[in-house]
């Protein structure tokens, strides 16, 4: 452990005053977690209610995907209302939270590029689709998805409590305020920078493969519609918004490059990359608008009744 981990140090890197910069974390975070929720809960509603829904890869990684993201979204809520009431938590419940908020986005980013393959395989091979979809292989990479975030975070948090011996309490929360708690070559840090730097690239890089696949597709006319254009545009919005955050919270970028006021643009730019996924790969499925139609007029026909 570095000889500069104390209060002392860690309160330096603090630029912006801490009631201000709390109540801003906090009132983008409860509006985020409520507008996430409000348009997510009817589509989770409408696919867990649809075993033929379920049926389709597409829409059971998109009922995980949005599980994830109201997880995550209610750990930072959760967060950012503790740090505000509080006025800072201490360095083990920082690292247990951020633990679990990073094991959420590596289940994000692997469900956003198993989603991306899926619609890739269904584009290239249409008529192979559903052997190479088969129900078993859907159930393993969902089930592989979400164990293998669990292992990855399980052990970095694991890495964490052992390196950094102290437990006082922190105005901020956030993984690189305790770089001056770690040396250069300390097993968290090696372990977090190949873990960004392999996962975050590959991930990335198959999306973007998928993308410029459908691109060409659209280009040569077998997808060349608006409604493909929009899709496609609006995916593409939510990757980069998506990744932005992600890199910037890693070990990859220097520790002086942060910054309170970098930290609250990052989460407000994750926040609107998480509310583009309904929208994206829910509301614009005209099967799932057909059966939240369906749905809407059940209930009023039940009201009426």
């Amino acid at each position: 452990m570095d000889i500069n981990c104390n209060v002392t140090t860690l309160e330096a890197q603090t630029q912006i005053n801490s009631t201000i910069y709390h109540l801003v974390k906090m009132v983008s975070m409860c509006v985020s977690c409520t507008l996430n929720t409000v348009l997510s809960v009817p589509l989770l509603v409408v696919i867990t209610r649809s075993p033929s829904l379920l049926r389709h890869t597409r829409f059971l990684l998109l009922s995980h995907l949005l599980l994830c993201y109201n997880l995550q979204q209610f750990l930072w809520t959760i967060k950012a209302v503790l740090l505000r009431s509080r006025e800072g938590i201490l360095v083990t419940q920082c690292l247990i939270f951020s633990a679990a908020t990073q094991a959420c986005s590596m289940v994000d980013l692997f469900l956003s590029t198993a989603l991306a393959v899926d619609r890739f395989v269904a584009v290239s091979w249409p008529l192979r689709y559903e052997l190479l979809m088969c129900p078993q292989r859907k159930r393993a990479a969902v089930v592989a998805i979400w164990s293998l975030s669990a292992v990855l975070s399980s052990v970095a948090l694991c890495i964490s409590l052992n390196t950094i011996q102290v437990n006082f309490p922190l105005s901020r929360c956030r993984p690189l305020i305790l770089r001056p708690c770690l040396s250069g070559t300390s097993a968290l840090v090696l372990y977090c920078i190949v873990g960004t730097a392999v996962v975050v690239p590959l991930c990335s890089l198959t999306m973007l493969g998928c993308f410029c696949k459908l691109c060409w597709d659209m280009c040569a006319g077998r997808l060349c519609t608006k409604r493909a254009c929009v899709t496609l545009t609006l995916q593409a919005a939510q990757t980069i918004l998506f990744s932005v955050p992600v890199v910037m919270d890693s070990y990859l970028t220097p520790g002086y490059f942060h910054s309170d006021a970098l930290d609250i643009a990052t989460t407000i730019i994750y926040n609107l990359g998480v509310s583009l996924i309904p929208l994206v790969y829910g509301y614009r499925s005209r099967e799932l608008q057909k059966r939240i139609r369906q749905a809407a007029h059940r209930i009023k026909v039940n009201n009426e009744n």
